[in-house]
């Protein structure tokens, strides 16, 4: 095999996909790119966790990690291979104001769908494709409330299907020491009263996180190029080295 066979076939494979209208897209959520923000937290929440988050993990080990989700089954992602070296589970929802609320969590031929699970209704295309709906009552916190008692600047991964604006709700304080916000952003209406996500970058832009990296996309899955969502890097904006004058 020619020593650049590898390179040929990426070239061919690119301009099949120019042909198609296509193009590859590089998934950036991997720790070494992360690590080129040059970014320093100190406690990192986990919102959403599902079945974790490793790149995070990788990214920062020296971090403590607070892992956040509504469903105990989240909890497994303390014990996982590659679970976080410093980590507490928190079995709660967050947003705007304490209280209670129901989760809904989607069913399919494949079984639970956990990581779909939404304090929201679900009205996309996917909501005919589940074969049942389960609810749970659970108890929701802000996320001030939360990081009150731990010290130190912050990192936010938010993925709660559609109800990252009302995290960053009740966020108010957090934001003034987070340094970035990795967050699930929705493109479409994929929920009932979600968010547009103009609101999001506003709020976060105000909060002094600006939006700097498309980590992630996710199309419409019926062959057209819309986009449904993306995950986007938020961070501080970098501040100009000084000026040294010669003179």
């Amino acid at each position: 095999m020619p020593p650049d066979s590898g390179k040929i076939d990426r070239i061919q494979v690119n301009r099949f996909l120019r042909r198609k209208g296509l193009t590859a897209v590089v998934d950036k959520s991997r720790a070494e790119h992360l690590l080129s923000f040059k970014l320093l937290p100190e406690v990192i929440f986990d919102i959403g966790v599902d079945q974790g988050t490793p790149f995070l993990y990788q990214a920062f080990p020296e971090a403590r990690f607070a892992l956040v989700d509504p469903r105990h089954e989240s909890a497994a992602a303390l014990t996982a291979t590659d679970a976080p070296g410093d980590a507490e589970f928190f079995e709660t929802a967050l947003g705007a104001t304490p209280g209670t609320m129901t989760l809904t969590i989607p069913h399919s031929e494949r079984g639970e769908e956990g990581a779909m699970a939404s304090l929201r209704t679900r009205i996309d295309r996917l909501a005919s494709k589940f074969i049942k709906l389960e609810t749970r009552q659970v108890p929701v916190t802000t996320l001030d409330r939360l990081a009150a008692k731990m010290q130190g600047r912050i990192g936010l991964k938010i993925d709660t299907e559609g109800f990252e604006d009302e995290v960053l709700k009740g966020a108010v304080e957090t934001l003034k020491r987070t340094d970035f916000v990795i967050l699930e952003l929705s493109l479409v209406q994929r929920f009932d009263g979600i968010t547009p996500p103009s609101q999001i970058i506003s709020r976060l832009a105000a909060a002094g996180l600006e939006f700097r990296d498309v980590l992630r996309m996710t199309g419409d899955g019926k062959g057209g190029s819309a986009p449904r969502l993306m995950d986007v890097l938020f961070t501080r904006w970098p501040t100009p080295a000084p000026t040294i004058s010669t003179i």
